[in-house]
């Protein structure tokens, strides 16, 4: 008698129930009994619709599996897989069939892997219980990783931020008004510029070559003080600094006033 096709659940977040579309409109929903092939398609489909994504969306699909549970995330345009096993998918940003082939247990070990399982069968080939304690070592390990995984994933963010007060909305006001522009740490590959506007919006672009786009976040500011120094607030949680009236300070780099 063949074994019985494993079955699935999968909670979909900010993400419609067939995985080909992103909306925070969609909130969370699960599907349960979810067959292998359907799983395979959904992780398919989430991948193309990875590219769709932009702040402040953050999708997900929650998937449990009979050999355990995972998040996998639509980020920077890619998926992401949240648990013990991106330690083994490849850098951590599989493909879709990667993350299916995690998930369902089919996974193929790297020639790394290989190597070093053919020596270790070498070793303990002249005994049986070696080798059952080098198996029951590697559960161990696997279910603590997998464990320590999802409470890092649960638990809330830590706030780095000094100390700071948000100023009352006429000095607010009257310090975006002052401080827009556009401000860059340089123009090489990497460097950065933020870009500033009256009305509090926020444009945080990282360069690529020849100073084409590379990456763009886009956030709102609002007049604030930290120790004592004027600065600029925004909805992703940092604080612009403002050093003088030609630099900025985001993140510990220097960000010097262009126009």
């Amino acid at each position: 008698m063949s074994a019985p096709e494993p079955s699935f659940t999968v909670g979909f977040k900010q993400l419609s129930p067939d995985a080909k579309r992103v909306d925070l409109g969609y909130g969370e929903q699960e599907r349960t009994g979810i067959g292998a092939k359907e799983l395979r398609n959904l992780l398919r489909a989430a991948e193309a619709a990875a590219p769709q994504v932009n702040y402040p969306l953050a999708p997900e699909m929650r998937i449990v599996a009979p050999t355990g549970r995972y998040v996998v995330q639509l980020k920077d345009g890619r998926l992401n897989c949240v648990s013990w096993s991106s330690a083994r998918s490849r850098g951590g940003n599989p493909t879709a069939d990667q993350i299916f082939a995690i998930i369902s247990g089919e996974e193929v070990e790297d020639d790394a892997t290989q190597l070093e399982a053919a020596g270790s069968r070498d070793v303990v080939r002249s005994t049986g219980r070696w080798r059952w304690a080098l198996g029951s070592v590697l559960v161990v390990i696997i279910i603590g990783a997998n464990l320590y995984s999802v409470y890092n994933y649960r638990k809330p963010p830590g706030n780095l931020l000094p100390p700071f007060r948000l100023q009352p909305p006429e000095p607010a006001k009257r310090l975006l008004e002052s401080v827009a522009g556009n401000y860059e740490t340089g123009g090489a590959v990497g460097d950065r510029r933020l870009q500033i506007k009256n009305d509090g919006g926020v444009a945080w672009i990282k360069f690529g070559p020849n100073r084409s786009v590379a990456e763009e976040r886009l956030m709102t500011a609002q007049g604030a003080e930290s120790g004592g120094r004027p600065a600029l607030f925004t909805d992703r949680k940092s604080l612009i600094l403002i050093k003088d009236a030609t630099n900025l300070v985001l993140f510990g780099d220097t960000y010097q006033r262009v126009r």
